[in-house]
């Protein structure tokens, strides 16, 4: 998972987004059934997907999977519809003694910096997994239940790691073999970071069998790249005359699978980084995209 600036979301919007999502949003506010409406106007944010694809790169941003021979969709990280925070139950509150269901957050369904570009397996329903209606919090008190614009959600204590969040992004780790996501830090010490981690992975489906495969081959190839760039350097010059040319696709290898736009280039980032200190990559550095 690598981090999505929300402020370029903004750069994404179709032509006349504001002018057009105000109405809709207006439409829905005015209406009964906020779900209907939001059904009868239809899918809008789906004009953002080619204007994501330039942006950010045509991958899931939960789980980095690159779209191949499938569509993908627009997530509202904060649903607009039904809100899940188990399979069998929805996010409910008690109201003088009566038990009321969250709405959904439909007044955020068209809003441009809720959205989300997500794989399928991230998103729908698929065995345990798909974040689908899910939202769950930490603390069920901090949820909103009231329209109100995104900075009035800041103190919700989401569950689910969020790309567009700084911090988030930083939780996860890699491991080679299989090539699963893991949490950076341990139940034991930082209890609350490791229980989104496990939640996220659950729901992004981040470790399901193809997912895994796929990222273990560019962690793979990474590693293949550091180890040669190692010996690289031990060898005679008549022997590293040779392989010049080897040398300068292995570099080349790095600076794709690090590049923001590149599948699992988050995992491909976390192995480099390990070796970012040795002197023979030095030389190579500048030209890694090694931010979160």
């Amino acid at each position: 998972m690598r981090y999505i600036d929300l402020n370029l979301i903004d750069q994404c919007k179709p032509v006349n987004w504001d002018t057009n999502s105000l109405g809709w949003a207006q439409r829905v506010q005015r209406a009964a059934n906020k779900s209907s409406e939001i059904k009868s106007i239809g899918s809008k944010w789906s004009g953002f997907k080619p204007n994501f694809i330039r942006e950010f790169g045509d991958k899931c941003w939960y789980s980095e999977v690159p779209r191949i021979g499938t569509d993908f969709d627009v997530d509202h990280f904060r649903p607009k519809g039904d809100v899940k925070v188990s399979k069998q139950s929805y996010a409910t509150r008690v109201v003088q003694g009566t038990s009321q269901k969250h709405p959904g957050y439909w007044w955020l369904a068209f809003e441009a910096k809720n959205y989300r570009y997500a794989c399928i397996e991230a998103n729908r329903p698929r065995g345990e997994g798909g974040k689908h209606d899910y939202f769950t919090l930490m603390d069920e008190t901090t949820r909103v239940w009231t329209p109100c614009n995104l900075a009035g959600h800041a103190n919700e204590t989401v569950k689910l790691l969020d790309p567009c969040s700084a911090v988030d992004v930083t939780l996860l780790s890699y491991v080679q073999y299989p090539g699963a996501a893991t949490s950076r830090y341990s139940d034991e010490t930082h209890p609350d970071e490791h229980a989104r981690v496990s939640e996220s992975a659950k729901r992004y489906n981040l470790n399901s069998k193809t997912i895994k495969g796929a990222r273990s081959e560019v962690i793979k190839k990474v590693n293949q790249a550091l180890d040669f760039m190692a010996l690289y350097v031990t060898l005679p010059d008549e022997q590293q005359n040779a392989m010049n040319g080897f040398l300068g696709q292995m570099e080349q290898n790095l600076i794709d699978a690090c590049e923001r736009k590149s599948p699992f280039s988050a995992a491909a980032v976390a192995f480099v980084r390990q070796k970012k200190h040795e002197p023979w990559l030095a030389d190579l550095l500048p030209r890694l995209d090694l931010s979160d």
